[in-house]
């Protein structure tokens, strides 16, 4: 059975408001075909700017893993939220609650 693939979020290091912390995005391309010119994006509000990357072809069955590092300016609790466009697939989403703690 063909699964819909989607986008797994997570953090690494504290979640505090004014600190620096990373976000790492990971996708595993379950197609038997290379997706090519794929786009990803990545919004955070009060977390993040939103951010795009292009990569050019993700073989079968290969994982990629898009890590960026950002300062939440606001603590509270806030939403991640990472999607995926090509050709061959469209609207993969992943998304992430993340409590930013005060400073």
């Amino acid at each position: 059975a063909e699964h819909c693939p989607f986008l797994v979020l997570q953090t690494q290091g504290e979640t505090v408001a004014g600190k620096e912390m990373s976000v790492t995005v990971e996708f595993t391309n379950p197609l038997k075909q290379t997706l090519e010119n794929v786009t990803l994006r990545l919004e955070g509000p009060g977390v993040l700017r939103t951010m795009k990357k292009e990569f050019r072809q993700i073989p079968m069955n290969s994982t990629l893993i898009w890590e960026v590092k950002c300062i939440p300016k606001l603590p509270g609790l806030r939403k991640l939220i990472a999607s995926l466009n090509c050709d061959a697939l469209r609207h993969v989403y992943g998304d992430l609650n993340v409590q930013i703690r005060k400073p």
